[in-house]
């Protein structure tokens, strides 16, 4: 394992955890192998999976660091690769997504430039199950407010962050499924700021198994919630406390979004009346136009990959 820093440059510790995404997995690591940063610490770790994962991993003896463990979820997982990780910066990629090969460079770069950072992190594409991009650079600068106000969090694939701020603010929340990144992004936030490049670096890839596209539960959905009652419980600013209604106000279009999507209509319209109540612009038409956009956007998008993905396997 390497350690900290060497006379060269800083040691970057990168956590790859996996979970049955052996079909996507090898694109993953080739992305990461071909980093032109040399001082790179690579570990993929894998969580119990069930499918071809380890003779694929197998196939990268000598040229990664593997570890294997029962399933124990995603944020344990990561937590564990980085309590054991050497690097003066950590980050992570999950197993289906992918780097442009100067994406660490330019992150620690970023880094190394300015003390008051706390991660890095770039822009991003949206990819189908083939690779095709769908959607370009869908990244944004981070804004603190715009996460906990707006429900918005632009951070995607390639982010990097300082170790020694890992360590302050503790890392992901295991009994969060949904919204275990979105948690620590508002406590490292405490840490510094956050560098935004806007080169597409990375892609992100969205396909049937990857949980932008699964049904998610009223109970995992409320997550968004509790994330808030946390982040108000501590020392929120001046602007979010001023605007506490209307966060609570938005986090409840989210569930009413991922209600109706579950075709629990009349959950939803309960969800969707106390954002009114919380923040009456709720109601707007302009808000109901888009929660209906977002609604049937995901059938569509869901619909459209499984096309794509047909497609695929028969023109190959």
């Amino acid at each position: 394992m390497l350690m900290g820093q060497t006379a060269a440059g800083p040691i970057v510790t990168l956590i790859t955890p996996t979970f049955n995404q052996a079909a996507y997995l090898p694109l993953t690591i080739d992305s990461v192998l071909a980093q032109d940063y040399a001082w790179l610490d690579y570990v993929v770790v894998d969580d119990g999976s069930t499918d071809e994962t380890p003779e694929v991993l197998e196939r990268y003896r000598g040229r990664i660091r593997v570890r294997r463990h029962a399933n124990i979820g995603q944020a344990r997982t990561l937590n564990r690769g980085w309590e054991a990780a050497g690097g003066k910066y950590l980050a992570y990629l999950s197993s289906d997504d992918l780097l442009h090969p100067s994406c660490i460079s330019a992150m620690v770069s970023a880094l190394e430039a300015d003390p008051q950072l706390v991660c890095a992190f770039p822009n991003s594409n949206v990819i189908d199950e083939s690779g095709r991009v769908v959607k370009r650079s869908v990244g944004r600068p981070f804004s603190l407010t715009d996460l906990i106000v707006l429900q918005e969090c632009y951070i995607g694939p390639g982010a990097v962050f300082r170790r020694d701020a890992f360590e302050a603010v503790g890392g992901w929340r295991p009994d969060l499924n949904l919204a275990p990144d979105r948690e620590f992004w508002i406590r490292l936030a405490s840490r510094g700021s956050f560098h935004f490049d806007p080169r597409p670096l990375a892609q992100y890839r969205l396909h049937p198994r990857s949980i932008s596209f699964l049904e998610t539960s009223d109970e995992v959905s409320r997550e968004f919630l509790r994330v808030l009652d946390m982040y108000y419980a501590g020392n929120p600013t001046p602007e979010c406390v001023n605007r506490k209604d209307e966060a609570y106000g938005r986090a409840n279009i989210v569930l009413a979004r991922n209600a109706f999507r579950s075709a629990e209509f009349a959950r939803g319209m309960n969800y969707y009346r106390e954002a009114c109540r919380l923040h009456p612009p709720s109601a707007s038409l302009k808000t109901k136009l888009s929660l209906f956009r977002n609604v049937v956007s995901k059938p569509l998008r869901v619909a459209a990959s499984k096309l794509r993905s047909f497609r695929f396997r028969t023109s190959g």
